[in-house]
Order: C-alpha cells, then sequence, then structure tokens
C-alpha cells in the first residue's frame, strides 16, 4: 500500500494510520451513496461499490491497496458464509437437493472444464493445469454476491432456496478442485488420486463443520447472558473455518455445516430482546463486510491492469472476453436443459423437472461471482515446489473481468429479466406470512384460555391481551380466507407474555417443520413476536 499521498494530507498521524483512516472515510461514504443510487434506480446496491472502487483505483492515493488473499479467506469469509448458513432452512435444502446439488457440483465441473478447454486452445500458455485452475477459479458463483443482489428481488422462495443453497455449497466443492489443480502444479496427479484429495477436503470440512455446531450449541446454553453469546455467536465461524483450512480440509463447508446446524437449534436462553440484539448485530456487521468487500475488488482493478500490461493486449482481452461468455453461456444452458431431464435407474421415475422455464431462465441469468473468485485467484502461488505457475497474472485478470461482467452486467438486468419472465414470490411469501400470524394468534388465544381456567391471570390483563391477539387473529384471517370473519374469543403480564411467545414459538416451528411456511417466513414472524415481547423484558 503506498501511504505517502494520503500519509500527507492528516498532519499528526504518521503515514499508514493516515492512509488507512482516510480508505475507510471514504470506503464509508462509497457504501451511503451507492445505497442512495440504489434506491433511485433499482440496481443492486454493491453494483455501485464495485464501480466506484474501480474508478478509485486509478486515484494516486489509493491505486496502491491491495486484497490480500488470506484477508478474504480468514477475515470476510466466515463471518458471511456463518451468517448465510444460519438464513437457510437444512428442510428446504432437502426438499430441494436434486437442483441445488446439480448446481452445487454437476454445473461447477461443467464450468470448469468448459473453461479449461477454451482457455488451453486461446492461451496455450497457461497449458491445460493453468486453464483447469482459471476454471475452478470462476466456476462457483459467489454467496456474498448472490445473498446481496438476490434478497432484494422478491423471487419465489424455493428459487431462492436453490440460488442460495448452490452458492453457498458450491464455494467449497470449486476451491477443493482449485486445491487439487494448484497441486498438480508440481507434478502429474492421476484421476483416482485427485478424485480421493477432492473427497477428503469435502467430507472433512462437513465433519469439522457438525462437531463445532455441537460445540457451540453447548456453549451458547451455558451463556444466558446475551452479550456472552453475541460475543460467542462471532468467535464461532472462525472456530469452524480455522481448524478445518489448517488441516487441508474445506473450511467454507465446515463454516456453512455449522452454521446450517446452529440455525436450526431452538432458542438457547435468550429472551427477545436478546434475539434482536443478536440479529441486529450481525445484520449490521455483514453489511458492513459485504460493503468493504466489494469495494476492495472494485479497487484491484489498476494494480490487475498492470499485471498483464507486457503481454498482447489483444489475446488478453480475447481471453477474457470468451471466459466471460462461456460461464455465462454454460450456466444458461444448463439450467435451461438439464432441469427437464428425466430417467429411470433401477425402474423408478426420478424426475428433475416441474421448474417452469421462467424460474429456469432466472436461476440461469442468476450466475454472479464475487470476491471468493478474486481471492482464490490472487492465492495462487508464483510456483509450487519449485514449479512456476504458468500464466499466474492472466488467471487473475481473467477473474477479475468475469467478477465485473456477471455481477455488473447480470446483477443489473437481473431484475428486468425477472419482471419480463414474470417470476416473482411476494403472493406467496405474504400468504405465507399471513397463515403463520394467524396460527400464532389462534395459540396465544388457546393459552390465555388455559391459564384463565387455572386461575393463574388478572382479569383486567387477560381481557387486554385477548383484545390484542382477536385483532391479529381478525387481520390474519382476512389476508389467508379474504376477509373471513370470525367470532371473538373470550379474552389477559410477564409470565403470562414469556407463555404465550414459547407457544407462538412452537407453533411457527411446527409450520415449518411441516413444509407450510417457509424458513425465511418462519423468523419473520418469530422477529415480529420478538419485538413485540421484547418491552416486557426491560
Amino acid at each position: 500500500m503506498d501511504a505517502t499521498p494520503l500519509g500527507a494530507l492528516v498532519p499528526g498521524f504518521d503515514p499508514l494510520t493516515a492512509t488507512y483512516l482516510a480508505a475507510g472515510i471514504g470506503i464509508a461514504a462509497v457504501v451511503v451513496a451507492s445505497r442512495t443510487l440504489s434506491r433511485l434506480t433499482g440496481a443492486p446496491y454493491p453494483v455501485f461499490l464495485v464501480l466506484a472502487g474501480a474508478a478509485a483505483s486509478f486515484l494516486p492515493a489509493l491505486g496502491h491497496i491491495g486484497l490480500e488473499p488470506r484477508v478474504v479467506f480468514l477475515g470476510f469469509l466466515p463471518p458471511l458464509v456463518y451468517h448465510a448458513g444460519l438464513a437457510i432452512s437444512p428442510r428446504e435444502l432437502r426438499a430441494h437437493a436434486l437442483p441445488i446439488g446439480l448446481g452445487a457440483l454437476g454445473l461447477v465441473l461443467a464450468t470448469t472444464f468448459a473453461v479449461a478447454g477454451l482457455a488451453s486452445a486461446v492461451a496455450p500458455g497457461l497449458g491445460f493445469v493453468g486453464s483447469f485452475v482459471l476454471g475452478a477459479v470462476v466456476a462457483p458463483t459467489d454467496a456474498v454476491a448472490a445473498t446481496s443482489v438476490l434478497k432484494r428481488l422478491g423471487l419465489p422462495p424455493h428459487v431462492t432456496t436453490i440460488l442460495e443453497g448452490e452458492s453457498l455449497v458450491n464455494d467449497g466443492i470449486a476451491l477443493a478442485l482449485f486445491g487439487v489443480g494448484v497441486a498438480a502444479v508440481a507434478g502429474p496427479t492421476g484421476p483416482a488420486v485427485a478424485f480421493a484429495d477432492f473427497l477428503e477436503v469435502v467430507a472433512g470440512g462437513v465433519a469439522v463443520g457438525l462437531v463445532v455446531g455441537w460445540l457451540a450449541t453447548r456453549a451458547q446454553r451455558a451463556l444466558p447472558d446475551g452479550a456472552s453469546q453475541i460475543v460467542v455467536s462471532l468467535v464461532v465461524p472462525f472456530a469452524a473455518y480455522l481448524p478445518a483450512d489448517s488441516l487441508g480440509l474445506s473450511g467454507v463447508l465446515a463454516t456453512l455445516v455449522t452454521g446450517l446446524f446452529l440455525g436450526q437449534q431452538p432458542a438457547s436462553g435468550l429472551g427477545a430482546s436478546g434475539r434482536i440484539r443478536m440479529a441486529e448485530f450481525w445484520q449490521v456487521l455483514v453489511f458492513l463486510l459485504e460493503s468493504t468487500l466489494f469495494v476492495l475488488v472494485g479497487l484491484q482493478l489498476r494494480r490487475l491492469l498492470a499485471g498483464v500490461g507486457s503481454r498482447p493486449a489483444s489475446s488478453t482481452a480475447m481471453l477474457a472476453l470468451l471466459t466471460v461468455l462461456t460461464v455465462i453461456a454454460v450456466r444458461l444452458a444448463w439450467w435451461l436443459a438439464i432441469p427437464t431431464l428425466r430417467w429411470r435407474p433401477a425402474g423408478r421415475l426420478v424426475d428433475t423437472g416441474g421448474v417452469p422455464a421462467a424460474e429456469r431462465l432466472a436461476l440461469g441469468w442468476s450466475g454472479l461471482r464475487g470476491a471468493i473468485s478474486l481471492a482464490a485467484a490472487l492465492s495462487i502461488p508464483a510456483a509450487v515446489s519449485g514449479h512456476r505457475f504458468p500464466g499466474r497474472d492472466l488467471v487473475i485478470f481473467t477473474t477479475f473481468w468475469v467478477i465485473a461482467a456477471t455481477l455488473v452486467g447480470q446483477g443489473t438486468t437481473l431484475p428486468v429479466v425477472l419482471r419480463r419472465s414474470a417470476v416473482g414470490g411476494g403472493r406467496v411469501e405474504r400468504g405465507q406470512q399471513a397463515l403463520a400470524q394467524r396460527r400464532c394468534a389462534e395459540v396465544a388465544l388457546r393459552v390465555l384460555d388455559e391459564l384463565s381456567e387455572e386461575g393463574d391471570l388478572e382479569e383486567r390483563a387477560a381481557e387486554m391481551l385477548r383484545v390484542r391477539y382477536e385483532r391479529r387473529l381478525r387481520r390474519a384471517s382476512d389476508e389467508v380466507e379474504g376477509a373471513a370473519s370470525i367470532q371473538p374469543a373470550p379474552l389477559s403480564r410477564r409470565a403470562v407474555e414469556d407463555r404465550l411467545l414459547v407457544a407462538q414459538h412452537d407453533v411457527l416451528r411446527d409450520l415449518h417443520r411441516g413444509g407450510e411456511i417457509t424458513f425465511s417466513v418462519m423468523r419473520s414472524v418469530r422477529r415480529e413476536l420478538d419485538l413485540e415481547h421484547a418491552r416486557f423484558e426491560q
């Protein structure tokens, strides 16, 4: 990092401190401006973050800010993957396991080998190993980019689940392939050995994630204090990633599995206000990490252009362009064709169909790449066991343009594709939301009646609570059944509120386990309940 230009602007600070301070202020300003532009234009805010970073990379003071791979893998990736895992339901992943598995494994392999074949033909200097590494780097969609861009678009719940599940799982698979490719630079590796190494990396990462998830659950249950649990939750993703990574296993899959495991555990002693503070802490943290990462990706443009300055511009640009087109075309062809196939193993019909063409188009056009791909490319060593890595600078340069083209190009046009193909999930989500709210109100009224019969309630408090839940029940029933009228049920303080909250959380879990509402709807309604009940804990 070149600190001199900025250091001179801030008297009283040493140059390096001044540079970091000014860069942090600049990133904050870019984040705020990008959010504003996103609201005005409707385009995803990460697009503006990357563009602003790319433009800023040509400023003398900022052009030398690097993005160290270990900073991404150890500082950004664990909390982002962990938080995404918390928000996904394993039941919904199982329900869509086939399309997620096809995308996370089959599509990654198809993209890797398609890019490898193209690059080895267009850029012979890369060789097949260097081309294979390039393919593995650009093959996975990025979990950070996917969740940041797609969560605002109102996709049907199952489409969002498929996209998020694919982007989380394929990171670990692609990075495992990347490791096999880098190791092959030192010498040829047989397919059987490479496949065994791949399985070890994947299975080992999953195992580590399950163990850490189980241990973290015990630790959280022993700490009813909300602040302590927030601290533990911040440590958990690193406790999963670092051991797996140090053992040569998939740290991404370990962190993801830990998040999935903990996301399904019942509330661990926290009250409503504690759960709200936990959710708000992670929401702010993830937003800051995502925003900073996108800006840092854009800031690499000037350095990457300098890295390939000695190569012929035409051939370099041709490789980047063809790689971008190949990545997009392979994904579109995969999602438009593969989910329509049907075959019969052992006489039983296996159907991968059932996904409408409009939704398959949305899946195909949602292949956004991001910082994980660039970090993987930047982590390519200059030499492996004394063997120089072929075309490292070219791989990094091409990867950046794949990220820019998919994030900026597809990210800005994805809302248009969704509108024209009439893909939307708002109605489904609203219906499930109303169903969950109605069931919660019904169970709350039932518990109130039971407590009244037991004589544990003060009559005035019971009546106030009955009025509240009857009003909520009527409103939710109107949305579910279309202005359906119900007869007012007879209608009640901190102990009562606790009983009501537990009952409503139970019915939400039952609705989710029965497949009547999605995991995101369960979390949304549960948060509403926590917000309402938090004031009774003050």
